[in-house]
């Protein structure tokens, strides 16, 4: 894709995993502001205090649990806060269960620090969400820590309030610890909206929480993310930060402070506009010939299913899974999207509803004219 839109080559760009919302004026003006007075030097490797308790600030606003700025830690986007706390919680010959589908760093940053990871299989009959039952199948001795990704990238599925207390019973009495990655918390359409299982009876004391400046406000290439967790966690996860990249770029984390700590309302209207965007989506996937959808709970991804596909031809080639697919779309509709294999699904297209309404519409429109359609 990136050598087409060198060429010029009008591609629409529904791969995207970033919002399409610009960076508020006063964030920027923080940034500005901070160059101008030189605000260059190291600050402490878990973040400026003033940043780390607006995060605390907004946690518990957010979701019902109070930490100490001492036990929020800033790092170089949600990716570094996710190996942190794995790093400081997982050990060589460990397990670490991954529900599928799954962000694609996770099972690379599992067996990076010597574990093996676990995969629970989830489907569209059940939301692509994993039952209680489900998790405690694949626990074994050596199960140590549950990734939950909630709203989950790339289906969009949501834990309610009732299955995160029954996931949180199982993570009690086996034992285990959970990153839970909430980086989409605030893109959340349904009734009761985000729901974090730190806040549930016994479980602060064994869960992190990852959450990021990035897709909240639009700040994707400003790298700012950020972990809460028990003090002991916090700390490892301080050590090691320290030594692999110390502190987040000072401009970047008094751009943060000015968002997270700044004005939210605005949010309300972004939120209500994807979720008119995720419904015209929708509607133009399952008008789609050999595409199914379900209407993502969260997030701002459509997860479609293109199985119909496997073994089909389309122009004049055929189809085995997903990835041909989406060269196919490229190369013939100029339309980018993201195959599902490295998501742990092959059969599956990851497509963004925070692209412009018109790219969306025009994307949609060259999808079925190189698929087809289907009518009602």
């Amino acid at each position: 894709m990136e050598r087409l839109l060198s060429e010029g080559v009008d591609v629409c760009r529904l791969g995207l995993g970033e919002p399409d919302t610009v960076v508020p004026a006063h964030v920027q003006e923080a940034a500005i502001a901070a160059i101008r007075e030189n605000f260059s030097h190291y600050t402490s490797t878990a973040g400026i205090l003033p940043l780390r308790t607006a995060i605390a600030a907004r946690l518990e606003e957010e979701i019902g649990v109070a930490y100490e700025p001492s036990e929020v830690i800033v790092s170089t986007g949600g990716k570094q806060a996710i190996f942190n706390a794995l790093g400081a919680l997982v050990a060589p010959g460990d397990e670490v269960l991954i529900l599928v589908p799954y962000w694609v760093s996770f099972p690379e940053m599992v067996r990076f620090l010597g574990a093996t990871p676990v995969f629970v299989e989830t489907g569209r009959e059940s939301g692509y969400r994993a039952t209680a039952a489900d998790i405690e199948r694949h626990v074994t001795p050596s199960t140590r820590v549950l990734i939950l990704n909630s709203p989950n990238n790339p289906s969009g599925a949501v834990y309610a309030s009732a299955e995160l207390a029954a996931i949180a019973e199982v993570c009690r009495r086996r034992d285990l610890w959970v990153v839970s990655d909430e980086v989409y918390s605030t893109f959340v359409y349904t009734a009761e909206g985000h729901r974090s299982i730190a806040a549930l009876p016994g479980m602060r004391e064994r869960t992190v929480v990852v959450n990021a400046a990035s897709k909240t406000f639009g700040m994707t290439g400003w790298r700012v993310g950020y972990a809460a967790a028990p003090a002991a966690a916090a700390g490892t996860m301080v050590t090691l930060q320290s030594h692999v990249t110390s502190n987040v770029n000072t401009i970047a984390q008094r751009a943060a402070l000015a968002a997270i700590g700044g004005p939210h309302a605005w949010l309300d209207g972004v939120r209500a506009d994807y979720a008119r965007r995720r419904e015209e989506l929708v509607r133009g996937v399952r008008a789609t010939r050999g595409l199914t959808a379900e209407l993502p709970d969260g997030a701002f991804y459509v997860w479609a299913d293109t199985s119909w596909w496997s073994g089909r031809e389309l122009a004049g080639r055929k189809i085995r899974d997903a990835g041909d697919l989406a060269a196919l779309l490229l190369e013939r509709a100029r339309v980018a999207v993201m195959p599902g294999a490295a998501f742990g699904s092959p059969m599956h297209l990851r497509l963004s509803f925070a692209a412009a309404p018109a790219e969306l519409a025009e994307g949609v429109r060259r999808m079925q004219e190189l698929l087809g359609t289907v009518t009602a």
